[in-house]
């Protein structure tokens, strides 16, 4: 999942504001407390990922068969994977141990579609996109975070498919359409939208 949060630019308003002039809402002020969390808790990740000891005793890895990208499980996350990049550019996977635990089927879906995020070029693409954290450059790779999503979806179901790991594909779509109506993260599609994709994209002959 390519979890980035933050506010939306909105033309000027009548006050006088000047162009760059961003409105805050109480729900977009969330978003970017959101962020700024997010940010924080990216931040420590890097810093512990950054001394191989630490590494090995603070982050402990996990076995992802679905692309070659080193993944870690974590505890105290609050997404349940990240798709990201280290502070020397390398791809990982972050993945929360707790679902690991106790929703294994579920696990190989998100897996397999944090892998495609990477495969696809989508955190290098958002990465050069964006070019610096921050509102303005949120604002042009909000957009596409809905067809990024749809796209590791589908990709994750091919290769689940391959695998003949169907319990990980319906897991998927079970856990999408928990959402229904309502998005599954910030400009993310709405649950019963991934649901179809996911269904449209399993009926795909190989």
């Amino acid at each position: 999942m390519l979890h980035l949060k933050g506010p939306v630019r909105r033309p000027p308003s009548s006050r006088g504001a000047g162009p760059d002039e961003i409105t805050y809402t109480p729900l977009r002020l969330r978003a970017l407390l959101e962020a700024v969390l997010l940010a924080a808790a990216t931040t420590w990740f890097f810093v512990e990922l950054s001394s191989p000891a630490k590494a090995g005793r603070f982050l402990p890895e996990v076995a992802n068969p679905y692309c070659d990208v080193r993944t870690y499980k974590l505890r105290g996350v609050a997404e349940q994977a990240s798709s990201m990049t280290d502070r020397r550019g390398r791809p990982v996977i972050v993945v929360n141990a707790w679902t690991l635990r106790d929703k294994p089927n579920y696990s190989r879906f998100l897996l397999a579609h944090e892998c495609c995020h990477h495969t696809l070029g989508h955190v290098t693409n958002a990465k050069k996109g964006m070019g610096h954290v921050g509102p303005q450059a949120f604002y042009y790779v909000a957009p596409e975070l809905r067809r990024l999503e749809l796209e590791a979806d589908c990709c994750a179901v091919r290769l689940l498919r391959e695998r003949r790991e169907q319990a990980g594909i319906d897991a998927g779509a079970e856990a999408m359409s928990e959402f229904g109506d309502k998005p599954t993260g910030a400009y993310y599609p709405t649950g019963a939208e991934r649901v179809e994709n996911i269904r449209k994209c399993a009926a795909i002959s190989p």
